[in-house]
């Protein structure tokens, strides 16, 4: 039975940062950390390395004016589209691995609008580049949100209307018109990207909270 020291030795935390995975010598890819705790390491994107294989992941450590880096040897024990998995041979020393998280980067979700900028920032690229980057989801998980809650605002902003056009003033047809514009941009610009980003921090907290080695 895992004793309580144990559970908290190897608790994972989220960690935004990108790492190199080393195999064979040769560097096989990089990868945005999703979590990671003293035994192991869960990756954002799927590693061309199998299940089984042996590999080394380098994390860059801030240090000073330089830049130290903490290399684990470890296992790959999952592939799939929740992550690659790492289960590290030896556990990462507390000290080493508490150094982690006080240089750690600040996360690009630090505040609502670093959030919102990070979303257009994305939305705006017809690939999605930096998708897994600055928001922490797929590019999949990204469309079949977006469209979802695109499809759903409609609905949601039309139906407002529908129930008060009795009590809407007989405005001139170019004022509707321009009204119309106005609050389908508002939806648009503030109220569909609020909640694809909730769905999105979601996401990213049920995949961290994942039982991983």
């Amino acid at each position: 039975m895992t004793s309580s020291a144990d559970q908290r030795a190897y608790e994972r935390l989220p960690f935004s940062q990108k790492v190199r995975v080393v195999s064979a010598g040769r560097v096989a890819a990089y990868a945005m950390v999703i979590n990671i705790g003293m035994g192991g390491i869960l990756l954002g994107s799927t590693s061309p390395l199998p299940v089984g294989s042996q590999c080394k992941v380098a994390i860059p450590v801030p240090d000073g004016g330089g830049i130290k880096r903490i290399v684990a040897e470890g296992t790959v024990v999952r592939g799939d589209s929740g992550g690659t998995a790492v289960k590290f041979a030896q556990a990462i020393e507390p000290s080493r691995f508490e150094a982690l998280f006080r240089s750690a980067p600040v996360s690009t979700h630090s505040s609502l609008l670093a959030g919102y900028l990070a979303y257009f920032e994305v939305s705006r690229d017809k690939d999605l580049a930096n998708c897994e980057k600055l928001l922490g989801v797929s590019k999949r998980a990204f469309r079949t949100t977006f469209y979802i809650t695109f499809c759903s605002c409609i609905s949601l902003a039309i139906l407002p209307v529908w129930l008060l056009r009795s009590l809407i003033p007989a405005y001139p047809n170019w004022i509707k018109i321009a009204l119309c514009f106005g609050y389908g941009a508002i939806w648009l610009a503030v109220i569909q990207p609020s909640i694809d980003l909730s769905v999105f921090h979601f996401l990213k907290h049920r995949r961290s909270s994942q039982p991983n080695p």
